[in-house]
């Protein structure tokens, strides 16, 4: 499989959406994915399958002042446990180094095994936690990594 990562914009919308309702049952509406992908001030990143053109996965953040703040991450779920994960977030943090950000934050569900193991193995830790933070009413974590820019 060749896959590359590339910048989402408005011609991805639908795929956006299709992902997020795949992987997430939908927990963006679509024009939430519109606004994401037309803020100049956000970055949304996308990994596509050479071959077929498919978005297998997808993230997209915010840029406030030195932080970015991880709205959205997901991996369609035909094609998770196979790294894609890793490969996305490591060139967002990647990314943030060269856009000067300090910080990066993300909410997680407080019940995602998995997400919280694969969050705490990218160098994420806990740091607070917001009550009621999704619709089913669960409680979210917030994770913080450390950005070190003189590397």
């Amino acid at each position: 499989m060749d896959l590359r990562i590339i910048e989402l914009g408005k011609k991805h919308l639908n795929d956006c959406v299709d992902l997020d309702q795949k992987s997430l049952n939908g927990i963006w509406s679509r024009s939430q994915w519109e606004r994401e992908l037309n803020e100049p001030k956000r970055i949304c990143l996308g990994i596509i399958e050479l071959d077929t053109k498919k978005i297998l996965g997808l993230c997209s953040a915010w840029l406030v002042i030195d932080e970015l703040h991880i709205t959205f991450i997901a991996v369609h779920p035909m094609h998770r446990m196979k790294g894609l994960g890793k490969f996305l977030l490591s060139d967002l943090i990647k990314r943030s180094k060269s856009l000067q950000a300090n910080h990066i934050h993300l909410e997680v569900k407080d019940k995602n095994e998995p997400a919280k193991a694969f969050y705490k193995s990218m160098g994420f830790k806990t740091v607070g936690n917001r009550a009621n933070f999704y619709k089913d009413g669960s409680d979210a974590l917030i994770l913080n990594k450390e950005i070190n820019n003189k590397s």
